[in-house]
């Protein structure tokens, strides 16, 4: 089972990956873990889907680039596309939606219920 801090891990690092810039060797070593990503929450592993989400958030980019390392480029389509599918597949919703689902108010938000609903 999959619970909703590990959903919600899924889906930060899942997100975060989008906008890396990697070289195309990281890339590789990304898209097996992707691939195990897929296979751990497809069979309900958690544990699995724990290890290979803290895998993913440590391999991003890392800030210093060695002299003469592959240039980077950003995730290629097939990742890219897994990723999402992922993402899409947890149904997390959107922010809005599990506010009015959770019974919370989330400060600072605009829900619409009217008065005295208002946090600010």
């Amino acid at each position: 089972m999959i619970d909703e801090e590990t959903r919600t891990d899924v889906v930060e690092v899942l997100g975060d990956l989008l906008e890396w810039q990697l070289s195309p060797q990281r890339w590789d070593r990304v898209q097996a873990l992707v691939d195990a990503l897929a296979d751990a929450l497809a069979t309900g592993d958690g544990d699995g889907v724990r290890a290979v989400t803290a895998e993913l958030e440590l391999s991003g980019p890392v800030r210093i680039t060695r002299i003469g390392a592959d240039p980077v480029i950003p995730a290629p389509p097939h990742t890219r596309d897994q990723a999402n599918h992922l993402v899409h597949s947890l149904g997390v919703p959107p922010p809005q939606d599990a506010k009015r689902g959770g019974g919370t108010v989330t400060p600072g938000g605009d829900d619409d219920d009217g008065p005295g609903q208002d946090s600010h």
